[in-house]
């Protein structure tokens, strides 16, 4: 195999990494979760069990993805990002089940977004800075808010 995983990143037993992936430092990857091929993975990231990350994704520092995440290929989770599993969560509760979340192909999730867990965010769609994902987001939009909206539908030209 060949991938980077830095020094202090925790990897638990049974997780499976593409190769040309790279874990950066302080990050945490637990038992079961698979990584695709050239993939990155930042500096203090979460990433539950079972998780499953397709090819070519890239994770931001600091983002926290839990058990129930589906990331196809091609996919940017910005810095700070959350995927949650549980719709009402309750501290001295465990929940019966947990929610899967699909993230299509080619999605990019600004920083600091926040996907509620049970949700399916279309393929091409971008969720912009600091939006709440609360209900599925169609194939090839732009949202943003709290919660998300769509505000364009594609073609729209990214200006940068």
């Amino acid at each position: 195999m060949s991938y980077y995983i830095a020094e202090n990143s925790i990897i638990e037993k049974d997780v499976s990494i593409g190769d040309g992936t790279k874990v950066w430092y302080f990050s945490h990857i637990r038992e079961g979760a698979k990584l695709g091929k050239n993939c990155n993975v930042g500096d203090h990231v979460y990433i539950d069990q079972k998780v499953i990350i397709g090819n070519d994704c890239k994770i931001g520092n600091s983002a926290s993805i839990y058990q129930g995440a589906i990331i196809k290929d091609g996919v940017f989770i910005g810095k700070g990002v959350t995927v949650t599993n549980v719709r009402k969560p309750k501290a001295l509760k465990k929940a019966k089940k947990y929610l899967d979340t699909i993230i299509e192909d080619g999605v990019s999730i600004e920083a600091n977004c926040t996907i509620v867990g049970g949700v399916k965010i279309g393929k091409n769609s971008i969720i912009g800075a600091g939006a709440t994902v609360i209900g599925d987001i169609p194939e090839d939009v732009f949202v943003v808010g709290n919660p998300a909206h769509i505000v364009k539908k594609k073609p729209y030209e990214e200006k940068i």
